[in-house]
């Protein structure tokens, strides 16, 4: 669980040495509870009604709070606090029961008059303390846009009101709207009660990012963290939160999401062999509430500076010395935009993402803090990076940004081959019924048939999902399900994937082209049911690239399915020129450039954009009146993503009103089965819902229905 990382293996025998050491903390896994069994969370909601939250801040602040009210159980207790010029305690702490009463005094919430904060957040406390125990997760969130002025302003009487909470079990994070709020005090405030600090800077951020906290809070298995070092010298690289003498203050140990710190040790020549440092790490445990003590050594064999220098550099360290590196120039460019200086502060960024090996997280909020920059706005400047070095501090990832980073970071970069496009800041329009999501299922498993690698992979989703639609918890282990699924015929790239998945979730992908991802992606449209938000594609967009990187591939496989979703929403079936044009309509906007090969005999040499081959294909079987079955021995389909696409979507062109029809010639030949017969049964599924799910996929399914 605690591991020290060194730069080289060995400290120096002849001479001082400086030895850059990664502290990692691996959290633990989280033990197996049904969403009744769970560790129950306390959760008060502080929420700014003063005038400035007018019109869309409010209307998505209510919809926030109501998203929280929803996301919870039984288990669960709320209570929800607004404050203007005075306090109002409109949800006095209560087990979440009846959740449509909780909604409805939600709405009910206007927004008029001054700032008290600290009033609000003390009125906040009170009513978490009703429920306030050892053992569960106690957590106080406030959402404010603007600066404190009645009652206690002064941060620092503030901050140790909240620093004794924190004491007593109560976390507070603080989540600052806009671009007048006041980041010193909000950073402060979170800092003391050990929680998170988020900039939202768009209105549609808000809903996500309580969402966000939430879905770390599901997956917390440890709460107030320290790490404490002792023995060689040593200073820390980068910001920290805490002191060498009281012990560093880190973030919450969230299940999948190690922690991590980097420090300096200066090691004096000779010595013992085995003389070092020795780290002790402190964390009360969610569920038992029991302070976890775990104290480890740490030491290396000595050899001479020459030999030392000879070794190579830990991957792991340089990683983390390029973050820090990023860190550094965060603050700089801050520090320029504080000055009035727009030039350095975007030069001094610029040249920060030039780093060959800087990680993509971190290319990512270093793009975002560029454009913002570039806007010439030095208070939105300050406060993203007060939020982006808040959490570098605490070792951890910025959960406020993981979405923002996957979709507008990672997808701005090499990692993920599609281009972000506006549809991605929310989720779609409009929820299917939940049988047409069934029926979606059932299709697919009826298609391709269970024991296929499609339905078996559909069904490892699905189990791990599992209805708790949360994002954190799920994504660290989604890769090890599918490597380790049973699948008895697998493609030659589910073979690849399993070779490569301890590289991890960004890069363990295939380089093939062929359909596999596109093949199972109905169970991951499960897991953003009636959830939404950014969020619904990020699940669709990694979920689909763990196992495929190649451009078509990933393309397609977000093109299918938006087109799976939009046909699970209609109420009959569609004209045939539907499903190219609402698959098209994906590939325009989030295409790469990036050209791919045709492997069909009549486009031999051929290459180009999916776009342009799907284009050409479909029209040409239109324009010569080609049945299915022509079309298809004209194209010699096969499981490749472009041909795959092309054969499944003129099969629903010419026959999707017709499922039995349409069924018959997806699964008429044995070898189209899993890959045609899992495509067309998922679509037709969705769009009649007519298909009965097996015993072990309706046993999934019930589990899976039971927790949504």
């Amino acid at each position: 669980m605690l591991e020290f990382i060194p730069d080289r293996p060995a400290f120096s025998n002849d001479q001082h040495s400086t030895v850059d050491v990664v502290v990692r903390i691996n959290p633990p896994a989280a033990p197996q509870r049904s969403q009744r069994e769970r560790v129950p969370l306390n959760l008060a909601l502080v929420i700014d009604r003063s005038g400035s939250m007018q019109g869309e801040k409010m209307d998505l602040t209510r919809k926030a709070a109501a998203l929280a009210i929803k996301s919870l159980s039984e288990v669960d207790r709320i209570s929800l606090v607004t404050f203007a010029s005075e306090v109002e305690t409109v949800v006095a702490s209560t087990p979440v029961v009846d959740k449509q009463r909780l909604v409805q005094r939600i709405e009910k919430i206007q927004a008029y008059g001054s700032t008290a904060l600290f009033p609000g957040w003390q009125a906040g406390a009170d009513q978490a303390n009703f429920a306030l125990r050892k053992g569960i997760l106690n957590r106080l969130i406030l959402l404010t846009d603007g600066q404190a002025n009645l009652g206690q302003t002064n941060p620092d009487p503030i901050c140790s009101e909240v620093h004794r909470w924190y004491q007593k079990g109560l976390q507070t994070t603080t989540m600052g709207f806009g671009r007048d709020y006041q980041e010193d005090l909000l950073r402060a405030m979170a800092g003391s009660g050990g929680g998170n600090h988020f900039f939202v800077e768009t209105p549609e951020q808000l809903v996500r990012y309580v969402e966000l906290e939430l879905d770390g809070l599901a997956a917390t298995v440890g709460t107030q963290v320290r790490l404490k070092l002792e023995g060689l010298s040593f200073e820390p690289l980068g910001e920290v939160q805490g002191s060498a003498e009281d012990g560093y203050r880190l973030a919450d140990l969230t299940v999948d999401f190690p922690l991590e710190l980097l420090f300096r040790v200066t090691v004096p020549p000779g010595g013992e062999p085995d003389s070092g440092l020795t780290a002790t790490l402190e964390y009360l445990a969610t569920g038992s509430g029991e302070l976890e003590r775990i104290r480890v050594p740490f030491a290396l064999p000595r050899v001479s500076a020459a030999e030392r220098a000879q070794m190579p550099l830990n991957p792991d360290v340089d990683r983390k010395l390029q973050q820090a590196m990023a860190a550094m120039a965060r603050e700089e460019a801050s520090r320029a935009m504080k000055k009035g200086d727009q030039a350095a502060a975007t030069r001094i960024l610029k040249q920060a993402l030039q780093t060959q090996n800087l990680p993509e997280a971190d290319r990512a909020q270093l793009s975002q803090l560029q454009k913002t920059v570039e806007l010439g706005d030095a208070n939105a400047t300050q406060k993203m990076f007060s939020a982006q070095s808040y959490a570098y501090s605490r070792g951890s990832v910025v959960l406020g940004a993981v979405e923002d980073q996957l979709l507008e970071g990672w997808l701005a970069g090499e990692a993920v081959p599609i281009q972000y496009a506006p549809f991605m800041r929310e989720g779609p329009p409009a929820t299917p019924e939940l049988s047409r999501l069934q029926g979606m299922l059932a299709g697919l498993l009826a298609g391709a048939g269970p024991d296929s690698q499609a339905g078996v992979l559909s069904l490892a989703t699905l189990r791990l999902v599992n209805g708790a639609n949360r994002f954190l918890p799920w994504i660290g282990s989604f890769c090890k399900a599918l490597a380790e699924a049973p699948v008895s015929r697998p493609w030659n790239s589910h073979r690849e994937f399993q070779l490569r998945v301890g590289e991890g979730f960004l890069t363990c992908g295939a380089r093939s082209a062929d359909c596999g991802s596109m093949v199972r992606v109905a169970p991951l449209l499960l897991t953003r049911y009636k959830r939404g938000g950014a969020g619904f594609w990020v699940f669709l967009i990694m979920g689909s690239h763990v196992t495929h990187i190649d451009p078509a591939a990933s393309v397609c496989s977000l093109a299918w399915a938006r087109l799976l979703w939009e046909l699970a929403c209609l109420s009959s079936p569609p004209p045939g020129s539907f499903y190219w044009e609402r698959f098209a309509d994906t590939l325009r906007q989030c295409q790469r450039d990036t050209p791919c090969n045709a492997s069909a005999p009549r486009y031999d040499g051929w290459h180009g954009t999916p776009l342009d081959f799907l284009s050409t294909a479909l029209e040409e079987a239109r324009s010569n009146g080609r049945s299915f079955e022509e079309a298809r021995a004209d194209w010699a389909a096969g499981p490749q993503a472009l041909e795959a696409s092309a054969t499944a979507l003129y099969l629903l062109e010419c026959h999707g009103h017709q499922p039995p029809l349409a069924m018959r010639l997806a699964t008429a030949q044995e070898g189209d089965r899993e890959w045609l017969g899992a495509l067309v049964g998922g679509a037709l599924g969705a769009l009649h819902g007519s298909w009965q799910l097996t015993d072990e996929a309706s046993a999934a399914w019930s589990d899976f229905s039971a927790r949504l």
